[in-house]
C-alpha cells in the first residue's frame, strides 16, 4: 500500500546489528505514531529502556507524516492486523472510535504502581475516558502560539499585538518595511493550519459558550450554526489575507516550508504550535518569544481560554497483547521518560512530576509549560472536536475562502448544511 511505504520502522532488532532472532514467546507490540521531529530518537532510546524492564516484550515503531498517517490508521483499524498502540487526537476522533468498537476499554489494565492510572492524574485520565470507562493514554498536551523575531521587532521599533487590529496593525508595518517581507505565513496545504485560526477565531468572536452546542449538535435544527458570529470569525481570516499578513499562495504551502521562513528569519512571525519551538531550538534560531492569539473587541470569547489539544495512543479492540501493550505506554509516561520525551520533543507531557529535575529545558519549553498550566478553559480544535462530515466542510471552506471563490457566508452555510446531515444521521 503506499502509503505504508513511507513509513519509518524500527524495532529492537534494529536498533543492535547483529542482535538474534526474537524468541518466539516474545509478545510483539506494534506502536504506530506520527512522524515529528525528534520522536525517532526518543522511541528508539524508550525501546532501549524498556527492553530491561520487559525483555519478553518486542515493540515495533512505525511513523507516518500526518496525512498519511490519518489515511494509514484507519484502514488498519479495520483491517485484520491493526497496531496494537496508535497515535490519536482526543476528542471526536478518539471518541468516535470507541463507538465504533474499533478500541478496547483498558480500565482493568495499568493499575499497578507503575502503570499509567497509578502515575497519571485524573483531570489527565479523564480526557480518555467515555461512559466512565478508559480508552487510552494520554501522553501530551499541544497548545498555539503567535511566535516572533525579538531581535527583528525591537530594531524595527515595533509593539508586541495586544489586540486582533493591532496584529493587522504589525502585518501591515512589516509590509511597510520591506514589501517583499511575509509578515505571517501560512502553510495552509494539508488544510489544516488554517483551521486552527477559525478554532481560535471562533473563540475570540463567537465564544465557546455559544459555539458548543453548535460543535457538539446539539442545537435545534432552526438554529444551527446560525449565529452570524460564525460569519464575522471567518472575514478575520480574509482581514489577515487584507492586510499582507500571508504569502501569495497559501493553499499550495507545505507547513515545513513556512517554519522554515520563520526558522531562517525570512519571516519575523508564524501562528505555530507548542511544539514549534523546539523545531526553531533545533534549526538554531533561538531568539523569539510568543504571545496568544489576541483579543477580538466586541467578540464573545472568555478570558484566559487558549487553544489546547491532548494527545495520546489508544489499543486496538483486536491487539492479542493488551497488556504487554498497556504496560510499553505505561513506560511512556514514566517519570523518566516524560522527562526525556519533553526534552527530546519540547512538548508538555502528561506526567510533568519530574520536570524540575531536567537542567536541559529551554527557557522557551518552560514558558509553554506555564502557560499552558494557567489556561481556564482549553479550546480544542475543529478538525477534532466536530464531527468528520463537518469538520470536513470546514476544513474544505477554508481552502475555498483563501483561493476566493467562497464567501465567508457561504462557506457557514456549506457548514450548516453539512451539520444538519449530520445530526440527522446521528439521531441527535
Amino acid at each position: 500500500m503506499k502509503v505504508l511505504g513511507t513509513a519509518c520502522v524500527v524495532s529492537l532488532a534494529a536498533l543492535a546489528i547483529g542482535m538474534p532472532a526474537v524468541a518466539a514467546d516474545k509478545a510483539t507490540v506494534k506502536f504506530w505514531t506520527l512522524k515529528n521531529p525528534g520522536m525517532a530518537e526518543f522511541a528508539a532510546e524508550a525501546i532501549e529502556a524498556f527492553k530491561e524492564k520487559r525483555p519478553d516484550i518486542e515493540v515495533v515503531y512505525e511513523d507516518f507524516p500526518n496525512e498519511a498517517y490519518k489515511t494509514a490508521i484507519q484502514v488498519a483499524l479495520n483491517g485484520s492486523e491493526p497496531p496494537d498502540a496508535f497515535y490519536n487526537w482526543v476528542g471526536e476522533d478518539s471518541a468516535r472510535l470507541v463507538r465504533e468498537g474499533l478500541v478496547m476499554d483498558v480500565s482493568e489494565y495499568g493499575t499497578e504502581p507503575d502503570g499509567f492510572q497509578s502515575i497519571l492524574s485524573d483531570g489527565w485520565l479523564s480526557t480518555l475516558q467515555y461512559d466512565g470507562k478508559q480508552y487510552g493514554v494520554p501522553l501530551e498536551a499541544v497548545s498555539k502560539f503567535f511566535y516572533y523575531n525579538t531581535n527583528f521587532f525591537a530594531e524595527h521599533e515595533l509593539k508586541v499585538p495586544d489586540s486582533f487590529d493591532g496584529l493587522l496593525q504589525s502585518c501591515r508595518d512589516i509590509r511597510a518595511i520591506d514589501e517583499d517581507i511575509v509578515p505571517m505565513p501560512l502553510g495552509n496545504s494539508e488544510r489544516w493550519k488554517l483551521n486552527h485560526f477559525i478554532t481560535m477565531l471562533n473563540e475570540r468572536v463567537v465564544g465557546h459558550e455559544a459555539a458548543n452546542p453548535d460543535y457538539a449538535l446539539e442545537a435545534d435544527d432552526a438554529t444551527l450554526f446560525t449565529n452570524p458570529r460564525y460569519v464575522e470569525a471567518l472575514q478575520k481570516v480574509l482581514d489577515l489575507q487584507e492586510a499582507g499578513c500571508f504569502q501569495d499562495a497559501p493553499n499550495a504551502t507545505s507547513p515545513e516550508l513556512t517554519r522554515t521562513m520563520f526558522a531562517t528569519e525570512a519571516s519575523p512571525m508564524i501562528y505555530c504550535g507548542s511544539w514549534c519551538a523546539g523545531i526553531f531550538n533545533g534549526e538554531g534560531f533561538e531568539d523569539f518569544k510568543m504571545f496568544r492569539m489576541p483579543e477580538v473587541k466586541g467578540g464573545d470569547g472568555a478570558d484566559g481560554t487558549n487553544f489546547l489539544i491532548v494527545q495520546g495512543y489508544q489499543i486496538s479492540a483486536k491487539s492479542k497483547y493488551p497488556e504487554e501493550t498497556v504496560a510499553w505506554l505505561s513506560h511512556l509516561v514514566s517519570p523518566e521518560m516524560a522527562v526525556r520525551y519533553a526534552e527530546t520533543m519540547g512538548r508538555v507531557p502528561s506526567n510533568p512530576a519530574s520536570l524540575d529535575s531536567s537542567d536541559q529545558l529551554t527557557e522557551s519549553f518552560k514558558w509553554i509549560a506555564k502557560d499552558v498550566s494557567e489556561i481556564t478553559v482549553p479550546i480544542n480544535v475543529l478538525d477534532v472536536k466536530l464531527e468528520n462530515t463537518v469538520s470536513e466542510a470546514y476544513l474544505d471552506g477554508g481552502v475555498e475562502l483563501l483561493n476566493g471563490t467562497l464567501t465567508p457566508e457561504q462557506v457557514m452555510e456549506k457548514v450548516r448544511e453539512t451539520a444538519l446531515k449530520a445530526k440527522a444521521k446521528l439521531d441527535k
